[in-house]
This record gives C-alpha cells, structure tokens and sequence, in this order.
C-alpha cells in the first residue's frame, strides 16, 4: 500500500513538473524530454524509488503497451500542431523528407551498423529502422507552435510533419529486418508477403483509417450544432480521447 501510495506521488510530482519545467528551462540549454529521461533514469536507479526491480524484459506486454501509448500520444500531439491542409504541392518538403531522406538515412545507419559493428543483415537493417525516424518529442523544441499560431515556417513545418509520419513509414522497414531474420532461419521465401502486406496494405489501411477517423472526429467537434460540438467544452480530455 505504501509502495502504492509513493507511486501516486510521484506521478502527481511529474505531472506538476512538467507544466513548470518549460517556463524554468527557457533560458537553459535544457528541454523538457532531456529532463524527463533522467528522471526516469533517476526512478529505476533509485533504491527508494517503488520501480526497483520493475524489469522491462520480464514485463513485455506492459512494456509493448505502455510504449505504444506513448507514440500515439506523441504523434497526436504533433499532427494537432499542424494546421496546413495535406497536398502534394504544401506537404512537398515533408514528402521529400519521407521518401528520400529517411531510407537513405536507413540505409547508411544499417551499412554502418554491418561494416563497422559487425551486425547481421536483420540486425543493422532493424538499427537503421529504429534510428532513422525524427523523435516527435525530442524535437518538439524546433516545431511549430500550437494550432492556430499564425503562419508556419516551411523548415518548422517539415520536421513537425516528417515527425509525425515518419514511424509509421519506418515500420515496413522494421518488418522487413524481422522478415529477413525469419527467414534466415526458415529457408522461406519472405519478399511477396512482405511487399503485399506490411507495405501495400498496411499503409493503406492505416492512411483509410485515420482519414476516415479524422473526417468523423472533424465532424464531430466542428461542424454540430454549436452548443453540441466537442469543441465547445475547451477541454483536454477531448483531445486525449480522441487520440
């Protein structure tokens, strides 16, 4: 109950600090998710700290799941910063970013990871796949600022974009690297399946989805009758709801 209640605490303790830290850190060469990271470093290492013994290995569902949540989130919160509306001529740097930038930029991670630490096909393809993506909250110091801010800069504008796309454009590469690994082992051809479902349909499950999605919640929160609409509640838990 103790360890129970010192938890409860301690995220109470984080939620306030996130809310404060960014007026503090304004003029330190310091951002919020640098802060962040050591202290969860500081939680696990802590022998005081209620996650001693808490092993990420030994908990891999929670860990999958609690690792997911976290990218939603994270994608939500960059994609809700974007206010241009998507076409090939606006979106024109982030789809450079995307369709050029990053493969090349997988494809030199993974050389490195082969030539020089060693690294099997799977492995340095698997390293080049999870390197390559631009972390959305990592980089949330040179995005854009919030919805409706006035008008985006077009560098601003593309790693905000190109950072909300980019991990789900990175995983067909992650299953590929888990494909080639499978069938190192197996002897079974990997390539069709693997062009026909994690890229072809997948992706365009994923992009039917969320346009559909976005169309309905759209709906909802803008175009009811103005004392229904969702957007007329100002709060935040819509936001994360939506998510």
């Amino acid at each position: 109950m103790q360890s129970n209640a010192l938890l409860l605490a301690v995220f109470g303790a984080i939620v306030l600090l996130t809310a404060w830290l960014p007026m503090f850190l304004r003029k330190l060469p310091l951002s919020l998710p640098m802060v962040c990271i050591g202290i969860g470093v500081l939680l696990v290492w802590s022998p005081f700290s209620p996650l001693v013994g808490v092993n990420p290995l030994e908990n891999r569902i929670l860990t999958e799941r609690l690792t997911e949540l976290v990218i939603i989130v994270a994608l939500m919160g960059a994609g809700l910063k974007l206010d241009r509306p998507v076409s090939w001529r606006g979106w024109e740097s982030s789809w450079r970013l995307l369709g050029i930038a990053m493969p090349l930029t997988i494809a030199g991670i993974a050389f490195l990871g082969w030539s020089i630490l060693g690294l099997g096909l799977a492995a340095a393809l698997l390293l080049g796949a999870a390197l390559a993506p631009t972390d959305p909250v990592l980089a949330s110091d040179i995005q854009v600022g919030p919805p409706q801010s006035g008008k985006e800069d077009d560098v601003r504008f593309a790693l905000t974009s190109e950072a909300g796309l980019n991990d789900g454009a990175a995983f067909p590469f992650v299953y590929l690297a888990i494909a080639i690994a499978l069938s190192s082992a197996s002897g079974e051809p990997f390539f069709s399946r693997w062009l026909a479902v994690e890229v072809l349909w997948k992706i365009a499950a994923g992009v039917g989805i969320g346009w559909l999605g976005g169309k309905v919640m759209g709906y909802l929160t803008f175009h009811l009758p103005k004392r229904s609409g969702l957007s007329e509640t100002k709060d935040g838990f819509v936001a994360l709801g939506i998510t």
